[in-house]
């Protein structure tokens, strides 16, 4: 997929908790939209990284693992931040060697 046009991707409403993690801090966030390019989450309190900053966003599974996505940071948003996954993913991000349910 063309970098430019990363943004241009279908976007997909969806509800679940996440990390964003960057070096020896980390926020707790929630999804608000996704794509295969990147997502949107709502920002949290005292966050105070710069746009293009690198991070790692860790999407919470219930009880079990769950994916850890390389992002950087695209948009800040008075609500929400805009981040582009170093790599296309799946909608939702599943862990490495997990089966895409058939639909």
């Amino acid at each position: 997929m063309d970098a430019p046009n990363r943004r241009d991707n279908e976007r997909l409403l969806f509800a679940a908790e996440v990390l964003i993690a960057r070096e020896d801090r980390g926020w707790r966030s929630a999804v608000l939209d996704l794509s295969g390019g990147g997502c949107a989450l709502l920002r949290p309190g005292h966050f105070d990284l710069h746009l293009g900053a690198v991070v790692t966003i860790h999407f919470i599974a219930g009880n079990g693992p769950g994916p850890a996505v390389g992002a950087r940071l695209a948009r800040i948003g008075p609500r929400d931040l805009g981040f582009e996954y170093h790599e296309p993913q799946a909608i939702p991000p599943r862990l490495a060697g997990t089966a895409t349910p058939s639909g």
